[in-house]
């Protein structure tokens, strides 16, 4: 994390008034050091509070698709006999009191007495606080003009607003980071337990079981209240309510039969189409009998269609086409509200989902039961660089073709057009700081990104059918005179899958854009890797790519 530096005005009296700023602001530094956020929240609410002389402090979070402020911590001292603790994680409207006001005019505000009967105050939080309330600064957190949050300390002795300012300005850029960085590891965990879950389901052929598995793993991955899973009836075209997830269990609900068309998850099986209704009592289409029967209170929803494909084998990629089966609904997030990540993860999964149920012949190629997770998660792994956007995909491409021209096997084609997809999926464990840097890498930067292809293979190990892919992963940056990493291999310790996309990568590396430099001419990058055959580069994969080039194929 960057220091702090001063930019607001502040004044000083004298050298005990700088030394004192100085060891607040040292202070403040080494909070920021810190990129886990819980830290990070609890030790600049404590500082600001020590700074002010306050009894008491809260720390709200925004959350935009919402529109509410999150109660994140909050803070008092042995003055205060209140269980305040009960507040974390309660939500209020962006609008509401004197939070609201402070982000609406962007600066901070303070109320020096009688903070009860300010017009602004409100009277919720009043319920909720002690009555030993004597005045209020609100100050809020922005990053480039975007409100991200707000901190409010009670019954300050100073205000000290310049310097709050200052720390709340420069914090907010840490805090950003580390909500980020949390986003990031928690998108790289729940992409990891997809694919765990997907080997659960796809290790049985039982449908009873396989539907079990499906609604209950879709609950888990969302942290969704309960779930729901629709099937169309062939013959009434009715949605018929097979299996749920968490909805009262006294009260079965399963088999339930809902009018073709009727209901969000109506809409959604009949256009095909996501749908996200933060609120359902705004939301007209919301179908209320199945809540009447079961007494479950629905507050919100994430709707998927089923879709399956049905596969028509002919050459080495075959034909499909779509049918919407059914649909599957996730009520309640119980941390927040659902998002675009949460609907992009539930459309893999479901699409999974629906092949198992509708193809049971699929089970016998269990990479045609993934390939819409893989494409999922490839697109996931390029989104977290925008300068990478499709290189996975293309070195796919790029891979396939040198092993058609070197003369391979259908078989290893397959296994190399998987683990080429793959080849960058370790990325998930680099910082996403790290991989949109435009500028040059530190030494320890460059060490994290050296560590992708041995966390990509640790992870795809744990699926049992990607074991012929792994070399793809673990061995694309080894070089054959042992100049690579992660493990330094030389010559024929690396396989062919390894130097066939060791090849692909560095030929889209080199011609594509970059932020820090143009993409090279083709004709430069051929002359770059015919000049290191044999000892970066296998000779027969350099050759299958320049015929593969000249010839049309890329």
């Amino acid at each position: 994390m960057s220091k702090i530096a001063i930019n607001h005005p502040i004044t000083l009296g004298g050298a005990e008034d700088v030394q004192h700023v100085l060891k607040i602001l040292e202070r403040a530094n080494r909070i920021a050091s810190t990129s886990e956020l819980d830290e990070l929240l609890q030790g600049m609410l404590d500082l600001i509070i020590e700074v002010c002389g306050a009894n008491m402090g809260i720390l709200y979070l925004v959350d935009q698709a919402a529109g509410e402020l999150i109660f994140k911590v909050i803070k008092g001292d042995a003055s205060i006999r209140f269980p305040y603790q009960k507040l974390v994680g309660k939500r209020i409207s962006l609008e509401t009191g004197i939070a609201g006001e402070t982000l609406k005019e962007c600066h901070p505000i303070q109320v020096n007495d009688d903070v009860a009967h300010d017009p602004r105050w409100y009277p919720g939080l009043a319920e909720l606080l002690p009555n030993e309330i004597h005045n209020a600064l609100s100050i809020p957190l922005q990053v480039k003009r975007e409100p991200i949050g707000v901190i409010q300390i009670f019954n300050y002795t100073y205000s000290q607003l310049e310097l709050v300012h200052l720390l709340s300005d420069r914090m907010a850029s840490e805090i950003d980071k580390a909500m980020l960085l949390q986003e990031s590891r928690l998108r790289s965990s729940r992409l990891e337990t997809l694919i765990a879950n997907m080997g659960q389901i796809g290790s049985t052929l039982d449908r009873d079981q396989i539907l079990r598995l499906i609604i209950n793993y879709a609950r888990e991955m969302l942290n969704a209240e309960a779930c729901s899973l629709f099937l169309v009836d062939e013959e009434s075209s009715d949605l018929v309510l097979t299996v749920a997830s968490n909805i009262n269990v006294n009260v079965s609900v399963e088999r339930m039969h809902v009018p073709a068309g009727k209901g969000i998850i109506g809409h959604v099986i009949r256009h095909g189409e996501t749908i996200l209704v933060p609120n359902v009592k705004r939301d007209k289409r919301h179908y209320t009998k199945v809540d009447q029967r079961s007494g479950f209170t629905t507050r919100s929803i994430l709707a998927v269609p089923l879709v399956t494909r049905t596969v028509v084998l002919g050459g080495e990629r075959g034909t499909s086409k779509e049918r919407i089966i059914g649909g599957l609904e996730a009520m309640n997030k119980m941390d927040g509200t659902f998002n675009e990540d949460d609907a992009q993860l539930l459309r893999s999964f479901t699409t999974q989902a629906a092949t198992v149920l509708e193809v049971a012949s699929l089970f016998a190629n269990a990479n045609e039961l993934f390939l819409d997770v893989i494409k999922a998660l490839t697109a996931a792994i390029d989104a977290k660089d925008p300068y990478t956007e499709g290189h996975s995909q293309r070195v796919c491409e790029y891979s396939v073709e040198i092993a058609r021209q070197i003369g391979l096997p259908p078989e290893r084609i397959h296994y190399i057009r998987i683990g080429s997809l793959f080849h960058d999926v370790g990325k998930i464990g680099v910082p996403d700081i790290i991989l949109a840097k435009a500028g040059q890498l530190t030494a320890y930067e460059y060490s994290q990104i050296k560590q992708h292809p041995t966390i990509g293979a640790r992870i795809m190990s744990q699926v049992r059918m990607m074991t012929p892919e792994i070399p793809a992963l673990s061995q694309h940056h080894e070089r054959l005179d042992g100049s690579g990493y992660p493990n330094g291999l030389r010559d024929n310790q690396i396989s062919l899958a390894g130097q066939i996309v060791a090849v692909a990568d560095v030929f889209d590396a080199m011609t594509s854009d970059r932020p820090y430099r143009r993409g090279m001419p083709v004709d430069e990058v051929f002359n770059y890797m015919q000049e290191r055959t044999g000892t970066y580069f296998d000779k027969a994969c350099v050759e299958a790519l320049i015929t593969a080039y000249k010839s049309g194929q890329i």
